[in-house]
């Protein structure tokens, strides 16, 4: 992809469809019809906008549909579901988010989109949209629920996610009706003040984020009808949320440590708990990555793992105090995320699990060549229950959450060229910053760049 000039839309010489994963080049991708009367489409039923290839073109370079209407939405050639635009121009990150039911995935997924939006601009000159709000009408909910809620003293309980329903597309192929899990997508560019700005369309990205129910990996969960995991195979990052009030040996260590109520020893299930052991959901998903990409059994997979250990506010007794991961850049209100605090926490949270669940950092480190352990708490406070309905939820009032949008930076700085500054230790005053694709600029005991 070549260097765009002003005015001038450069394309991407492949696309990969964030439903399907199938990729094409981007003259291949078919328009949507605009008519009402151009209904039925062969993939998406007869209610659907008829897809097609173009042909006719007005000269806003629209194309006109069979009835000359000037048409604005893209779809993929092989399952016909919506593309956005973006991901013609831009390069897509795809992020697999997994884990065992109620291990904390959708308040996870949703305090960390609305940190993101709130704490990018400020912090790193960095937009994070949405590229499809449709697509992503879930997530403002949840967000909506927690952090805009005009009542801060309700009781929010967020919606499990589920292994049918609206959170997914059919796709007919002939006598097959094959089931999609949807994505939520985000445009991250740089915005003024970035070093970057004026090369936002080269370092800009589409980020893909797929939330899968915990059911999704139970063994034969996954099938030509309901492939709603093979984005293992695409995905540039696998999340795995390991949650310790699961574990019997976390609530053991935490015992007179944790006023949590999920903490409390007990022989009986909270609400919506279950009994699926969480190294088998890991397991699961590294032996479908295996399958999907053809990695041999001995084979280590060269795409970073995360195992990012939830509820940080119940168990933190065990782990020393967090740091904070932010230096401010010299002479700039921009801030670098710090390797060097962020590699020490790994380090410590991977001995805490060596001693408590080692099943879960041998089976990771076998897996995956590039592991990093780190604590969040999407709220950053214990769960409340409502006397009538006998149910857990969270009040907005109390929501603070602890270092959540933490392995989203950390993942951006080191495997999303060109839009977060790191730096290896806190930068000196007289530190500053290279461009993209630039080395580093050192300065005494420091290295700050936009990786």
């Amino acid at each position: 992809m070549g260097k765009p000039t002003d005015g001038q839309i450069t394309l991407r010489r492949r696309v990969i469809c964030p439903h399907c994963w199938e990729s094409f080049a981007p003259e291949d991708i078919l328009w949507v019809s605009q008519h009402p009367d151009l209904l039925g489409d062969e993939r998406l039923g007869p209610e659907a906008q008829q897809r097609f290839l173009p042909t006719r073109f007005d000269l806003q370079c629209r194309a006109l549909d069979a009835r000359g209407m000037a048409c604005h939405e893209l779809a993929c050639p092989f399952c016909h579901l919506p593309v956005p635009r973006a991901f013609l121009e831009s390069e897509a990150f795809f992020l697999s988010v997994l884990g065992s039911p109620t291990c904390g995935k959708t308040y996870f997924l949703a305090s960390l989109t609305w940190r993101l939006r709130t704490f990018l601009p400020t912090r790193f000159a960095l937009s994070f949209t949405d590229a499809d709000p449709i697509l992503n009408d879930r997530l403002h909910r949840y967000e909506s629920q927690q952090f805009l809620n005009p009542n801060p003293d309700a009781l929010v309980l967020l919606e499990k996610t589920e292994t049918s329903g609206d959170l997914y597309h059919s796709v007919r192929y002939g006598e097959l009706t094959t089931y999609y899990l949807k994505p939520f997508l985000f445009l991250v560019q740089p915005t003024e003040g970035h070093v970057n700005a004026s090369r936002a369309a080269l370092a800009s990205r589409i980020l893909c984020i797929y939330d899968n129910a915990g059911e999704s990996f139970l063994p034969g969960a996954d099938t030509a009808m309901t492939p709603v995991t093979r984005h293992l195979a695409r995905s540039g990052a696998i999340y795995f949320l390991f949650d310790p009030t699961q574990d019997v040996r976390f609530r053991r260590a935490c015992a007179g440590k944790s006023q949590d109520p999920q903490m409390v020893p007990r022989t009986w299930l909270l609400p919506r708990e279950s009994f699926i052991r969480q190294e088998t959901i890991l397991n699961e998903a590294t032996q479908r990555i295996r399958r999907y990409t053809g990695m041999a059994q001995t084979a280590r997979h060269d795409k970073p793992l995360f195992i990012i250990v939830t509820k940080y506010d119940a168990w933190q007794a065990l782990l020393p105090e967090l740091p904070n991961p932010w230096a401010q850049m010299p002479n700039s209100n921009l801030y670098a995320i710090r390797w060097d605090l962020i590699q020490k926490v790994s380090q410590q949270l991977r001995g805490l699990l060596m001693e408590l669940s080692p099943e879960i950092v041998g089976l990771a480190e076998s897996f995956a060549s590039q592991v990093v352990y780190l604590p969040i708490s999407a709220t950053g406070c214990a769960p409340e229950v409502d006397p009538e309905k006998q149910t857990q939820g969270f009040r907005p009032r109390n929501l603070r959450p602890i270092w959540v949008e933490v392995p989203l930076v950390y993942l951006m700085s080191r495997w999303m060229k060109g839009l977060v500054y790191y730096c290896q230790s806190k930068p000196s005053s007289s530190g500053s910053a290279g461009g993209i694709g630039a080395p580093a600029t050192r300065s005494a005991g420091s290295s700050t760049h936009p990786n």
